[in-house]
């Protein structure tokens, strides 16, 4: 057989962020317009669309391939395995020690090795598809229009599967359907846990709390000042924050709201078409902000003057945080310059060790404080995880997004308690904290201790 003159099984019509692809025959592909689509809707950057519309099709065109070469009816197991070697594909490219996924390299002319750290991302896109792609396809259409794709795997799918198959991705749910420990290692998964000395290479970290401040002053302008201070008071995620608009937070009550910008008319944004797909929303549950001292009276201060002083109100936008040279949205500008900047006031403020932090460092210091330091009126210190789980924004399992309303009353109180507690609006103590958290922890050990030695003593 002559190599490299098999044709694709997908081809696509005009750019990713089109969302159009097509069989041989020419017929379009519709739940990769699904998948596409929702991204689009959803306020994904445009690089970021395009970069998981190109991670979908090319793992569709190896899927589809690789079902034909294989022997013998598609079952599970030979489903599973497809799947599974996609991952040897995309690591060993033409030097793959199996067969049929060398034959694919070498029909598409995978020659370059894709790393292991980029794995993570091309699954991330690969289970967004299935979930909003191929089963949005399940959920509208007749019978007879679903694709060849589908239908393969559809006669799979038990009852229990069914009925979970929204909350996991069909990849997840094949991957997770019986492989042994020895199978991971033998064939890997698309879903590639890293090692812990990995994690600490790769992720962000957090920075000390008692550092925070001096950092937010070491910034060079207001807007910048304005917004570290706004990040570290509320834990929120940067993109939120960057779109924030006039009308999201009250000055009087000195409150914050981080809004769905897919929930916004459009129309009043005053955006061109470019910067409407730089919109990103990674999803919360409440739009509800919970502020800590002394970060949330540096902000109201810094925002009062940075919107009397700096902010250009005739800039034909609502957002807060603007570029200074062009007035357009700070969301769209370039995020490795913001990165930089934030680093450069960290190494001002006296930070030595720069090269892991960002402005998401601030959300991980909120989320480490509430877990484990907030103080609470119980004389105890740190929020329920749950809790926690509200304050960041984060998808909450489904028991706690029942609660999650009535806990806002609750988290409002506490939070205000600590802030009241312990915090003027500029000094923060976090060796008293420790102390505190501590001595309660040996009070819960005696209070235990003598429980078991009064029960002991009734035993006798």
């Amino acid at each position: 057989m002559q190599y490299g003159t098999v044709s694709k099984a997908f081809y696509m019509i005009g750019e990713p962020i089109d969302g159009i692809i097509a069989d041989k025959a020419g017929n379009l592909y519709r739940p990769y317009q699904f998948f596409v689509q929702h991204m689009i809707e959803r306020g994904y950057a445009a690089n970021t669309v395009n970069g998981y519309a190109e991670h979908v099709y090319r793992f569709l065109n190896y899927i589809t391939r690789a079902i034909e070469l294989t022997p013998g009816a598609i079952d599970k197991s030979s489903l599973k395995l497809i799947i599974i070697s996609y991952t040897s594909y995309l690591l060993h490219a033409e030097d793959a020690p199996d067969p049929i996924v060398r034959q694919i390299a070498i029909e598409q002319g995978k020659r370059e090795k894709t790393s292991l750290n980029s794995l993570v991302l091309i699954d991330n896109a690969i289970s967004y598809f299935i979930r909003f792609g191929e089963l949005k396809q399940l959920e509208e259409a007749d019978e007879g229009d679903i694709t060849p794709l589908f239908t393969a795997a559809k006669s799979l799918i038990s009852s229990f599967e069914s009925k979970n198959i929204k909350k996991n991705s069909m990849i997840a749910g094949v991957i997770k359907g019986g492989l042994t420990a020895k199978e991971r290692v033998s064939y890997g998964v698309l879903i590639t846990k890293r090692s812990s000395k990995k994690n600490k290479v790769y992720s962000t970290q957090s920075i000390e709390l008692s550092c925070i401040s001096g950092l937010i002053e070491s910034a060079t302008n207001l807007r910048d000042k304005t917004l570290y201070s706004l990040l570290a008071a509320s834990g929120a995620r940067t993109h939120e924050a960057l779109q924030l608009r006039l009308t999201d937070f009250d000055i009087h009550k000195k409150e914050v709201y981080l809004r769905d910008p897919a929930e916004v008319n459009r129309n009043t944004l005053g955006l061109t078409p470019e910067e409407e797909r730089q919109l990103a929303w990674k999803g919360r549950n409440t739009e509800t902000t919970f502020l800590i001292e002394p970060f949330k009276s540096m902000f109201f201060r810094y925002l009062g003057k940075y919107m009397k002083q700096d902010r250009v109100s005739t800039c034909g936008h609502p957002f807060i945080f603007q570029n200074y040279k062009t007035l357009r949205p700070f969301f769209c500008s370039d995020r490795s310059s913001r990165i930089k900047q934030f680093k450069k006031a960290a190494k001002k403020s006296g930070i030595t060790d720069t090269t892991h932090i960002s402005p998401h460092s601030m959300r991980h210091t909120y989320g480490g404080y509430t877990l484990n330091y907030l103080p609470l009126p119980n004389d105890e210190f740190g929020l329920p995880i749950q809790y926690v789980r509200i304050l960041m924004g984060h998808e909450s399992l489904s028991s706690t997004e029942i609660y999650a309303k009535e806990d806002e009353d609750l988290l409002k109180a506490q939070i205000q308690y600590a802030n009241e507690l312990l915090f003027d609006a500029n000094e923060i103590d976090l060796k008293m904290i420790s102390f505190k958290y501590q001595e309660s922890k040996l009070r819960e050990v005696k209070e235990e201790v003598a429980r078991l030695l009064g029960k002991e003593g009734k035993n006798d």
